[in-house]
């Protein structure tokens, strides 16, 4: 099940250990299997006889796929797409980790990896935007959705947000691989969106932006309008003046790049010219724009809340070596992981509520 080209990739990062200090589920460990280099090590056993047994699975749900590794590889290897597959060829043999079953089994019962009834945030005042929430800021960052809608009326944009908004196909694709049934998904949630014929799809979560940006086309499944992040869409209506703030200095922050803004979108200004209009001074984490360290991911976090408790703590700890007090962030996943974990006497805050208290 495992393709030639992941093969390849495995064999190839099993000699290298130059990426095993950015792995943030290897620094919360300290376990040498959770490198990628141990993982290409693992699959390029199997393919020369080894067997694929609970263990292997295991150890191939505990990673992020937050891209830091294939993000500063000089020779261009990707190890999450071996870890990807990896997670499919588990389920294919019946080995997928019983923690992970759960969070599959929510899925089922729910369509989300929380096991609740998604809240919806249906509402149409225009077509000049599909408003895509997704599951993760309907259930976990829901201020932070209701704050972006009030946004965009503010600054007079006409908007749909789906009634019974499909699932993009992410959370799946992380546990499962990018099966039959999230290619599904995808198709289902594009021709929702483009039988709106809105002029442009915002994204609240940049997670289910890349997939829709990125994998989608590689099925075959069009999007019709371009897609943006919510925080790109926001930082054009500031710099357009169709939003304006009251001015105000609300102290020094730290803006915390999430992993697949920063490494897919390689988008580092949005969020710090929101933090800027909402009157912050940022100052920089040691890890920050395509380098910064993941917070965790709500996938993860469903079924190794430990890991993910451990590695949202240690952005904290970058938060404590800068002088600043207060986190910022723009990304629902960002903000369910590091909310749990907030040090005595910091403060995280969400940009797009911040912006709206100063938003004229």
């Amino acid at each position: 099940m495992i393709s030639n080209d992941a093969k390849l990739h495995a064999n190839k990062c099993r000699f290298c250990w130059m990426c095993r200090h950015l792995c943030p589920v290897q620094l919360v460990s300290g376990k040498e299997v959770n490198t990628p280099r141990a993982k290409g090590l693992l699959l390029s056993m199997i393919e020369r006889g080894a067997e694929f047994d609970k263990d292997t699975a295991a150890v191939m749900y505990e990673c992020l796929l937050c891209d830091a590794c294939t993000n500063d590889c000089a020779t261009g290897y990707n190890p999450p797409l071996f870890i990807r597959e990896a997670r499919t060829e588990a389920m294919v043999l019946d080995l997928v980790p019983e923690s992970v079953q759960k969070v599959l089994d929510k899925i089922e019962e729910t369509g989300n990896i929380y096991g609740e009834e998604k809240p919806s945030c249906a509402k149409e005042t225009g077509k000049e935007v599909l408003l895509y929430v997704g599951a993760t800021a309907a259930i976990k960052a829901p201020e932070m959705v209701k704050a972006y809608m009030a946004l965009l009326d503010r600054a007079g944009v006409g908007y749909t947000v789906l009634a019974d908004e499909p699932e993009s196909g992410l959370m799946l694709g992380d546990l499962m691989g990018y099966v039959d049934e999230v290619q599904e998904e995808a198709r289902v949630l594009s021709e929702k969106i483009n039988a709106v014929g809105a002029a442009a799809v915002v994204v609240m979560d940049s997670y289910d932006g890349q997939i829709m940006a990125e994998k989608y086309p590689e099925w075959g499944v069009e999007i019709q309008a371009p897609v943006k992040t919510a925080a790109a869409y926001v930082a054009e209506l500031l710099k357009a003046g169709k939003l304006t703030v009251n001015e105000t200095a609300k102290g020094i922050a730290a803006y915390h790049d999430d992993d697949r803004m920063a490494r897919y979108y390689k988008d580092y200004e949005s969020g710090r010219a929101i933090a800027k209009a909402c009157g912050y001074e940022t100052v920089e984490m040691f890890n920050h724009f395509d380098l910064a360290k993941s917070a965790g991911t709500s996938v993860a976090k469903a079924y190794m809340p430990e890991i993910v408790s451990g590695v949202a703590a240690g952005r904290w700890d970058d938060l404590k070596r800068t002088e600043a007090k207060v986190m910022l962030t723009v990304s629902p996943e960002a903000y369910e992981c590091l909310a749990d974990t907030v040090p005595e006497g910091y403060e995280l805050v969400d940009l797009f509520s911040a912006l709206l208290a100063v938003a004229k």
